[in-house]
């Protein structure tokens, strides 16, 4: 792990080597960790230049996720917690047994529910529940992706040649070369209007491969508010983590 001081305060930050042949990418995730993504010709003191330039930005933006990590603390996995499915709050019920296998995750009118052995410790208490709560998702993030997809690749009569639903930590989709379309499981935590807008956003990828005035007309035929629901998925992205 690398390091610069700035204002009196230390930010750390890993370098990541790639195929990028000029440009350098810096990113913040909403752990505020920073990972700079350069070139192998560039050396890590020119990279801490770069870094050192980007200081007044970076910190602003850790600031700001830490704020909403405030707004949004790590969850506890217990019962009375809330979860989102689709934008709508769901209430997690752990029922706790005296023995016997973990139950499967089920949704039950406006609870997720899930059973476990009442003398499990803790900490690994929390790690079932999130790994059953994570392939719930999948699950329901798969079904709803593909129902989407189906709507728009017929409107925008451009058909993916494969749709896969994964973890990603950057990207809530993205469009392959060879026409495979991916998407971040955690997008089915939003309102069905907001991953309309991401399954639309990678179809067009399939015809226009930047982001060009282009790519955003084809976008606004279908979504004539795109930039509305574009502004909420920004606004709204720690609240889509479990």
């Amino acid at each position: 792990m690398e390091r610069i001081t700035f204002g009196g305060r230390r930010i750390e930050y890993r370098i990541k080597r790639g195929r990028r042949k000029k440009s350098v990418a810096i990113t913040i995730a909403n752990t505020s960790q920073v990972v700079v993504s350069a070139p192998r010709v560039l050396s890590n003191e020119e990279i801490r230049e770069l870094v050192q330039k980007k200081a007044g930005w970076i910190q602003k933006k850790q600031a700001y996720f830490r704020e909403l990590r405030k707004l949004h603390p790590e969850k506890e996995y217990v019962s009375g917690e809330q979860v989102l499915f689709l934008g709508r709050k769901y209430r997690l019920k752990v029922i706790e047994k005296e023995d016997g296998p973990i139950s499967e995750l089920m949704l039950m009118g406006r609870r997720i529910t899930i059973s476990i052995n009442k003398d499990m410790p803790e900490e690994k208490r929390k790690e079932i529940i999130r790994e059953a709560l994570t392939k719930w998702y999948y699950s329901r993030a798969t079904e709803v992706i593909l129902q989407r997809a189906k709507r728009y690749s017929q409107l925008l009569n451009l058909a993916p040649k494969k749709i896969i639903v994964r973890n990603q930590q950057k990207r809530w989709g993205s469009c392959s070369k060879n026409g495979a379309l991916r998407f971040n499981w955690r997008i089915s935590m939003a309102p069905v209007s907001i991953i309309d807008y991401v399954v639309v956003h990678e179809i067009c990828h399939l015809k226009q491969k930047n982001h060009s005035s282009d790519f955003w007309r084809q976008v606004a035929l279908v979504l004539p508010d795109y930039k509305k629901r574009r502004q909420w998925l920004r606004e709204n992205l720690a609240s889509l983590e479990i």
